[in-house]
């Protein structure tokens, strides 16, 4: 959809990472594909580590990712981030499906993180201690013709 008004300028040198809110559907490849089409360098174990640090389990890294539960999947996605060198993060819901425990160490990440991030998200109690500005948009309205 193009913007309705003004323009974006990317400064030089930004490496974003973009957390998305869902995965593609119809995606068929496992955790461990998943993590290599992203890392084709990393070794098995790299990528089984990588994997594990984000709470997946065995099980789970070996299995499909559309047959894993809502927050299983975020932990993919999350992997996937957290494992490039970025400067900027788009962060699209990224609690939505996690539990409390995994919220907890990506706001204990987020707090680390020396980049700029942009967070969309519907929950105080995680953003508090995060956010330096906070918008908030339910005043706005979406209205489609």
């Amino acid at each position: 959809m193009p913007s309705l008004q003004g323009n974006v300028e990317l400064g030089d040198y930004l490496s974003i990472g973009y957390f998305e809110q869902e995965m593609a559907p119809g995606n068929t490849t496992t955790c461990i594909e998943e993590i290599w089409k992203e890392f084709p360098s990393y070794t098995q174990y790299q990528v089984r580590s990588a994997l594990a640090k984000c709470g997946l389990t065995t099980n789970h890294i070996e299995s499909q990712v559309r047959v894993l539960s809502g927050g299983e999947q975020a932990k993919v996605r999350l992997c996937k981030l957290i494992n490039r060198e970025t400067n900027v993060l788009l962060l699209d819901e990224p609690t939505n499906h996690l539990d409390v425990e995994a919220k907890e160490e990506l706001k204990r990440a987020l707090k680390e993180y020396k980049g700029s991030i942009l967070l969309i998200c519907h929950e105080p109690e995680f953003y508090e201690g995060i956010a330096t500005r906070v918008i908030d948009c339910r005043e706005w309205a979406l209205k489609l013709s």
